[in-house]
C-alpha cells in the first residue's frame, strides 16, 4: 500500500469515528431546554390571608400600667391602627363600672385588657406591659419620627407642653425623646391622649423595617422580663404580619373614640362600640352569617375618627382631614430636634 492510500484510509477511520460522535453531542446541545426557560412549580406566593390581623394592648407604667394605646396590624388590608385610652377611661368589669387604670392597678394587665374587651366588644388578641426603659430598649432601633404639633394641637395646647418650638412647630423624636415630651409636658390629659396616639403611629410609620426585622427579634431579648400572653408562636405570627406591612406601605388610622369628660373621667358614647369594631375589628355575633367585606370595613372606617371626640383634644381641622394628613405627613425642611425643647431625660411613654 502506498504512503497516499495509507493516509486516506486513516483519515476515512478517523472521520467513521468522530463524526457520529460530534453529531451526538450536537443533538444533545440542541435538544436540552435552558433551566431558566422552565416553569418552576410548586413554590408558594406568601400572601397574608384573614388570620394575618392583630389586635394588641401595649401598656407602660413604673411598676404597674399607666398609659394603654390600642394597636391593630391588619396586613390583609394593609392598615395599622392606634389609639390611646385616657388612664381615666370608664371601662366595665362584669357590668360594673370602673376606671382603666384602677381595673389595672387592681388585678394586673390582663384584667385591664378583660375590661377593654368586655366594653368595646372588640378581638382584644393580646396584651403586654412593660416599663418606659423596657419599651426603649425594644424600639432602640427605630429611626427619629416627625411629629408636625401645629396639625393636631391648637396654639394653646402647644403652650402647655412647654415646649420652645419656633418656626413650623415640627419636632422630631427619638423614642427616648418622645418618652421625655410625654413625661413633661402639662397638656390636658385629653391632649396627652391624642399626642400618645399621633406620637406611636408616627414611630411606625418612619420604621416599617424595623418592624418587621427588629422589633420581634428585641422582644424575645427580654420576653421573661414583660408581662404579657405573648407565646413564642405569636411572635412569629407578628413577625410575619409586620413582614407583609413592610412590604407594602399601610394606611395609619389615628383612632380616637367618641365620648366625653364627666368629673375627671372619660366616658365612652354609645357610638363608640361602632367606632372601636371599624378600628380594631369586632368580635363574631351569634347571628353572624357573613364576614364583613373590605368595602364595608371602610364605611364603618367613617365613624372611627369622629369629629366630636376630635374637638375634646384641641384638634384642628375634621376627622377626615385628620387621617388624610397622618397618611402623608409632610414633614419641615428643618425640622427642630427635641434637644432645643430642653427636655429632661427620664420619660415615661
Amino acid at each position: 500500500m502506498t504512503t497516499r492510500k495509507a493516509f486516506l484510509f486513516g483519515f476515512a477511520i478517523t472521520l467513521a469515528v468522530l463524526v457520529p460522535v460530534y453529531l451526538a453531542a450536537v443533538c444533545i446541545i440542541l435538544t436540552r431546554t435552558a433551566p431558566a426557560d422552565t416553569p418552576q412549580q410548586g413554590i408558594p406566593i406568601r400572601v397574608p390571608m384573614p388570620g394575618d390581623a392583630k389586635t394588641i394592648l401595649l401598656m407602660t407604667g413604673e411598676k404597674e400600667p399607666e398609659q394603654f394605646v390600642l394597636l391593630r396590624f391588619d396586613a390583609l388590608e394593609k392598615r395599622i391602627s392606634a389609639g390611646a385610652l385616657a388612664p381615666e377611661t370608664v371601662v366595665l368589669t362584669s357590668g360594673k363600672a370602673i376606671s382603666l387604670v384602677q381595673a389595672a392597678k387592681q388585678a394586673g394587665p390582663a384584667q385591664a385588657a378583660a375590661c377593654i374587651r368586655e366594653t368595646l366588644h372588640i378581638p382584644l388578641d393580646h396584651y403586654l406591659f412593660c416599663t418606659p426603659k423596657q419599651l426603649i430598649s425594644i424600639t432602640k432601633d427605630f429611626s427619629a419620627a416627625h411629629l408636625p404639633l401645629f396639625r393636631y394641637l391648637t396654639r394653646d395646647a402647644i403652650e402647655e407642653m412647654q415646649l420652645d418650638l419656633p418656626g413650623e412647630q415640627t419636632i422630631t423624636f427619638t423614642p427616648q425623646m418622645f418618652a421625655d415630651v410625654m413625661r413633661t409636658c402639662r397638656a390636658t390629659s385629653a391632649a396627652r391622649v391624642m399626642l400618645r396616639t399621633e406620637g406611636y403611629l408616627d414611630f411606625l410609620r418612619a420604621n416599617p423595617i424595623a418592624l418587621a426585622e427588629k422589633l420581634p427579634a428585641a422582644v424575645r431579648k427580654i420576653f421573661g422580663e414583660l408581662s404579657t400572653n405573648l407565646s413564642a408562636a405569636d411572635l412569629f405570627d407578628y413577625e410575619r404580619i409586620f413582614g407583609f406591612l413592610a412590604r407594602e406601605i399601610p394606611e395609619y388610622y389615628p383612632v380616637s373614640l367618641p365620648g366625653k369628660w364627666i368629673s375627671g373621667r372619660f366616658e365612652f358614647a354609645e357610638t363608640a362600640v361602632t367606632a372601636a369594631a371599624a378600628a380594631f375589628g369586632s368580635l363574631p355575633q351569634a347571628d353572624e352569617t357573613q364576614p364583613q367585606t373590605s368595602a364595608q370595613r371602610d364605611r364603618a372606617s367613617d365613624t372611627a375618627l369622629p369629629q366630636a371626640s376630635h374637638a375634646a383634644y384641641g384638634i384642628q381641622g375634621t376627622a377626615s382631614d385628620f387621617a388624610a394628613s397622618s397618611i402623608s405627613p409632610s414633614v419641615s425642611s428643618q425640622p427642630h430636634t427635641a434637644e432645643s425643647a430642653h427636655l429632661p431625660r427620664a420619660g415615661s411613654l
